[in-house]
């Protein structure tokens, strides 16, 4: 019973490892198209995109980010998930 528990928990913590993961590389990825496409030094936009945690309003702002013409749409998108993100 102890070694299923154990191994149950180093299960849920590699898939919490691995959600973090995820959402660190989204965030990465979102920095480095705002800076590629729009000139936006990474260290500007990065502390607003840090505060997304939430995998899903990551990837909706990324696919958003890709219809963005104009630096100002695409600082409203992030804007705007950070709002969802911090309801």
């Amino acid at each position: 019973a102890i070694v299923e528990a154990r191994a149950e928990g180093e299960t849920i913590g590699e898939a919490r490892g691995e959600a973090k993961g995820r959402v660190e590389k989204t965030q990465e990825a979102i920095c480095k198209f705002m800076s590629k496409r729009f000139g936006i030094a990474p260290g500007e936009i990065m502390p607003k995109v840090k505060q997304m945690t939430n995998l899903e309003i990551l990837d909706h702002v990324m696919e958003e980010l890709f219809a963005a013409n104009t630096v100002e749409e695409a600082q409203a998108i992030i804007h705007d998930g950070l709002g969802k993100s911090l309801q």
